[in-house]
């Protein structure tokens, strides 16, 4: 069929609720990115790069309501995109998709027509992995159980080189972990646990068992601080840099086998965080996505590292090759951990635009898009999604852009 031919179909959108609707459109495209790895080595120009299967297609779409009874029509619309089950669009240029929804802005601006933009993500219709536990007290219980097979692989003698290398980092994050705290009863067991830490690793050559232990202790507290997720990932993942800054210098087994264990640490704590999170921190679709696209970068990081340092083979003494029962603990971890997360986002709010037709007060907006309160917490809550500065506490402009959730 020709794209002369195409372009006479009709888009077809069945919301999750079953409702059809047939908007005009304008600006086809899509758009999607492949499963990447990138291995660097030392001594080696460039990188090796392994393209692996193509992710989520992306199509952003720009439909139009138009007729005297537009506004009813992209109302019903915006209603039937509440309901939380995946939408089939029947596109006359890339035919039929089960698409989820990224958000939806609503510019009525133009008093004749009703302009809806957003981003559509294809998803796959395998149903959702279901638990038999809570998964918190999975990931607890995988997480303790995965510091146990890595110190248990743990089988070198740290260098001195190592010792200096660890108390470094040590230091650094100790300064940035305790900027976040906010109880002084986890202040106090965070110095411990750091004190503890550059105590035995100090002795390490002695006792490199328990250094190791109490290493892991010590980069797993940030997962449990009183925080949001947002905040305790963002420290993680700092960490993690940090530990990451010394792998170009690496070259000895024991450097090698230190990174394995107090990286992989660090990624199964970004994996806790991210279980236990307080109060209103996933409660949008975006919030969850961000922690996840977090962990799986810092994740693939990770590999790409224990990749890079791996040698060809296990036949030598000065040979390095990751301990294979660790990463298959780990990497069920955080599937585990990705799984869970895209169930929260399921479950979470999607983010939605409007653009003022003419201008208002937060007053009337808060009653229009989420209903007023008793003691106006929708209404604080609005502003602070809109971040609203003096000079718009009194009144709204038309034109302006209104973000909220639902």
């Amino acid at each position: 069929m020709s794209w002369i031919d195409s372009i006479k179909e009709n888009l077809t959108i069945t919301t999750g609720d079953g409702k059809q609707y047939t908007p005009s459109w304008l600006n086809a495209s899509k758009g999607f990115e492949f499963q990447i790895s990138e291995f660097e080595f030392p001594g080696i120009s460039g990188a090796l790069i392994k393209r692996s299967l193509p992710k989520a297609r992306r199509f952003p779409m720009e439909l139009y309501f138009q007729g005297d009874d537009h506004l009813d029509i992209a109302a019903a619309f915006e209603k039937s995109s509440f309901d939380l089950r995946s939408w089939t669009l029947s596109h006359p240029f890339y035919g039929n998709i089960i698409v989820e929804p990224m958000g939806l802005n609503f510019d009525n601006t133009e008093y004749n027509i009703s302009k809806i933009t957003g981003l559509f993500v294809e998803t796959i219709t395998i149903n959702a992995p279901k638990t038999i536990i809570d998964p918190v007290d999975n990931i607890t219980i995988d997480k303790e159980n995965l510091d146990q097979v890595f110190t248990d692989s743990f089988n070198v003698i740290p260098s001195s080189k190592d010792i200096n290398t660890l108390v470094s980092v040590n230091n650094s994050q100790y300064k940035k972990g305790v900027g976040i705290i906010k109880i002084p009863s986890e202040a106090e067991n965070f110095f411990n646990l750091f004190n503890i830490a550059n105590s035995t690793v100090n002795n390490a050559t002695a006792n490199p068992l328990i250094a190791m232990q109490a290493m892991q202790s010590f980069i797993n507290a940030p997962a449990l601080f009183t925080n949001s997720v947002q905040n305790r990932i963002s420290l993680l993942s700092s960490n993690f840099n940090t530990l990451r800054s010394n792998i170009n210098g690496i070259t000895d087994v024991s450097s090698k086998k230190i990174y394995e264990l107090t990286a992989a640490s660090n990624i199964s704590s970004q994996a806790l965080a991210s279980a236990m999170p307080q109060d209103g921190d996933y409660s949008t679709k975006n919030d969850v996505l961000a922690i996840i696209e977090i962990i799986i970068n810092n994740y693939n990081l990770y590999l790409s590292d224990i990749d890079s340092l791996q040698t060809d083979n296990g036949g030598s003494p000065t040979s390095y090759i990751p301990d294979a029962d660790s990463q298959i603990s780990l990497n069920s971890l955080i599937n585990q951990t990705i799984s869970n997360l895209f169930i929260i986002s399921l479950g979470s709010k999607s983010q939605r635009t409007l653009i003022l037709e003419e201008d208002s007060n937060w007053i009337l907006l808060t009653h229009r898009l989420y209903s007023l309160d008793p003691f106006d917490n929708n209404l604080l809550l609005l502003m602070q999604q809109n971040n609203v500065g003096l000079n718009e506490i009194l009144s709204v402009k038309k034109g302006r852009t209104i973000t909220y959730y639902i």
